[in-house]
């Protein structure tokens, strides 16, 4: 029998001399009542003051990555300074991440992220109308988050075909059309889906409606953006701007080394140091190929360097991009953990769906494309209405399966 976590026990232990009020749960665990909002976004399990039935004997996976390991081709600066790897030596060599030009303004962008999470989501109580307000006056600072957001493209998914191009506009704003982002919503994922889901959560915590529910959309939107851009940033390093290598790294830590980091970085590090030390590594890796492919002070853009150095590229590209994968499943997995305590306390779940809604669904992509068996038990949980207990232990299995190392 799998081991329990702490929490397995704390769930079963919850129903002990209790007697429950509520029946017994469903034959299909994945049956539920629905309670969706109008946006689309569950309203959440909330609370009745009993705890889940689906608590009683509850098996949470305990997470192991004990058998993760580098692959060959991985750069590894913390092994040796990169000695034994494949690499050639570099920049990075040392495990400090070395700014290819000045510091960037994304490092503001995620000192923005801590702003308002201080106001929204990170109190003792809920969030009022004045601290929307002043979240949202953080948010919509110029040249700040949402300067980023509403043109965030997610660059996992094929870029607008040239033919929808508008030709007064800039190639790196094509999703800004509104005719584009409605035709391309996966690759224009900033102005047609998150923009929106901030917008009216903002909205509605102006107005006072569900305080904490909407400060965990935000707070999912904003991480599912840090997670996008690392992603982005690193790419446009080497066919945009070198500058973007800093960039990357900024939108994961806010400007911090391995050692520390804000944002994103600090969710990650909280859950698993090993996740977030990997993460770095492919920061690394990309920063480590910029200085590697430099001519003098000059960098060339990806097209114009020859195939080996392309190759290269898409070595370490991919290396960030599987280690960003399994730094936000951890990051999930500890919401789902969190959203099973609630649970079985009988505490309100609400905020939490919340949260794992808006920014679950980001890997459902990735689960796929492995073909993992996983990948629909993932997809079918983020559109239920209510998951008791169980639906989430079984989510994170499925998590935990697809996304085991990277």
């Amino acid at each position: 029998m799998p081991r329990l976590s702490p929490l397995s026990r704390a769930c079963s232990c919850a129903l002990v001399g209790l007697a429950l009020t509520t029946g017994c749960p469903a034959d299909d665990p994945m049956e539920t009542a629905s309670t969706s909002d109008s946006d689309g976004t569950s309203a959440g399990t909330d609370t009745t003051g009993e705890p889940d039935p689906s608590c009683e004997g509850l098996d949470v996976p305990t997470l192991d990555e004990t058998s993760c390991t580098p692959l060959a081709s991985d750069y590894m600066p913390r092994t040796n300074m990169s000695a034994d790897d494949s690499w050639p030596a570099c920049v990075s060599d040392n495990g400090q991440y070395n700014l290819v030009d000045t510091t960037p303004s994304s490092v503001a962008r995620v000192e923005a992220y801590e702003m308002i999470a201080d106001l929204l989501w990170r109190g003792d109580a809920a969030p009022t109308p004045a601290d929307f307000t002043a979240a949202r006056n953080v948010y919509v600072t110029p040249e700040g988050l949402e300067s980023r957001l509403v043109r965030r493209e997610d660059l996992h998914y094929e870029p607008v075909p040239m033919e929808d191009w508008d030709p007064l506009v800039d190639a790196d704003k094509q999703c800004s059309l509104e005719a584009n982002y409605m035709k391309y919503p996966e690759r224009c994922v900033g102005p047609a889906t998150m923009s929106p889901i901030v917008v009216d959560a903002f909205a509605e915590g102006q107005g006072g409606n569900d305080p904490e529910l909407n400060a965990a959309k935000i707070e999912g939107t904003l991480l599912w953006f840090l997670y996008t851009s690392v992603y982005k940033e690193s790419n446009t390093c080497a066919t945009s701007k070198a500058k973007d290598c800093d960039s990357a790294w900024a939108y994961y830590g806010g400007g911090y080394q391995q050692d520390g980091g804000i944002g994103l970085a600090a969710r990650v590090l909280s859950e698993s140091p090993e996740s977030h030390a990997r993460i770095f590594d492919g920061l690394l890796a990309v920063r480590c190929w910029r200085d590697l492919t430099a001519d003098g002070d000059m960098y060339p853009l990806l097209e114009e360097l020859d195939a080996a150095d392309q190759q290269l590229f898409q070595q370490g590209w991919e290396q960030l991009d599987q280690a960003l994968h399994r730094g936000y499943a951890r990051v999930l997995r500890a919401r789902m953990e969190a959203m099973i305590s609630n649970a079985c306390d009988g505490s309100s779940t609400a905020a939490d769906w919340a949260f794992l809604q808006v920014a679950g669904p980001a890997l459902d992509r990735e689960a796929t494309e492995r073909g993992a068996p996983e990948a629909s038990t993932l997809s079918a949980l983020w559109k239920m209405d209510t998951p008791n207990a169980q639906n989430l232990a079984d989510g994170i299995a499925a998590l935990d399966a697809v996304f085991t190392c990277g």
